[in-house]
């Protein structure tokens, strides 16, 4: 049967310069000693009505360090499954799940932040006690706590919204503190749940500018579930294309474009030839 917890620790651009396409991900590749995200052979079934149903079929994954990785497929196919395996908050029915090393028993905040859907915000806490909220669950003392969600509000374009309470914010708004709540506690690793879905395209694009912004700078491992392929491309180093249910891994396609991104890359002829290719194998895979 499948364990679920919950918890409620669920709950500097520098002046960079553009990397010729390849060279940044491929110096990344070759400076990770080891994987920071390690999947392997991992099985997982769901209890059903008329029995259980499998939605993830051997899947091996391996995530070096910084790196920013996407997993995209049908609906269904179990991404936001894997993630949350990723998370410790589901447990596997077969195979194995290490992160920097060591395995994946259960939510592990200091190792690993999460970024959902929904921004999940409590409704009455203001943006910087949301954002220092897991700080607090630690008993970190308030005046650090405080300190170092006043920074990450900064770094996502909050400064002078930390006293706004969540239904102050726009939708944009409320996602940004949900992203520095992320951050919170420094986790080496982010994994993200179609953390702009819900959101317009101009929001989403932005948001995707800032995240790219803050990730240039900290480095973090990223893992990113998304349906928009577009998104995929342009903001990740790899996307792993997992199949209908049972997914499988089709293929991790490395994304060689120039960084930092930009958004007239998208015109490209190379964008466009990567995204068409995620799009074949999700559209003729069965």
């Amino acid at each position: 049967m499948t364990e679920t917890r919950t918890t409620m620790e669920a709950l500097r651009m520098d002046g960079a310069q553009p990397v010729a396409a390849g060279q940044d991900l491929a110096h990344r590749r070759s400076n990770a000693a080891a994987a920071e995200i390690e999947v392997k052979a991992l099985t997982h079934r769901y209890a059903g009505a008329e029995g259980p149903i499998l939605a993830l079929q051997d899947v091996s994954l391996s995530v070096p360090s910084g790196h920013f990785v996407g997993l995209v497929g049908p609906s269904g196919c179990g991404k936001s499954s894997l993630l949350m395996m990723l998370a410790g908050l589901v447990t596997p029915s077969e195979g194995s799940i290490s992160i920097m090393g060591r395995p994946v028993l259960g939510p592990a905040p200091e190792r690993v932040g999460v970024v959902f859907q929904e921004a999940s915000l409590l409704p009455w806490r203001t943006a910087l006690d949301n954002v220092a909220f897991p700080l607090k669950l630690r008993g970190v003392p308030r005046a650090e706590r405080e300190a170092r969600a006043t920074e990450l509000l900064a770094l996502v374009g909050l400064a002078g919204f930390e006293r706004r309470y969540p239904h102050e914010l726009s939708g944009g708004m409320k996602q940004r503190v949900a992203i520095a709540r992320g951050f919170c506690q420094d986790p080496p690793v982010l994994l993200m749940d179609e953390p702009f879905a819900a959101l317009d395209e101009q929001t989403r694009m932005t948001l995707g500018d800032e995240l790219l912004r803050i990730w240039d700078r900290q480095r973090k491992t990223v893992v990113f579930v998304t349906h928009s392929l577009t998104e995929a491309v342009y903001l990740c180093d790899e996307v792993v294309v997992l199949s209908a249910r049972p997914g499988r891994v089709l293929e991790r396609i490395a994304i060689d474009l120039p960084r930092p991104r930009t958004w007239e890359v998208m015109a490209s002829a190379a964008f466009g030839e990567l995204r068409e290719r995620i799009w074949r194998l999700i559209r003729t895979t069965p």
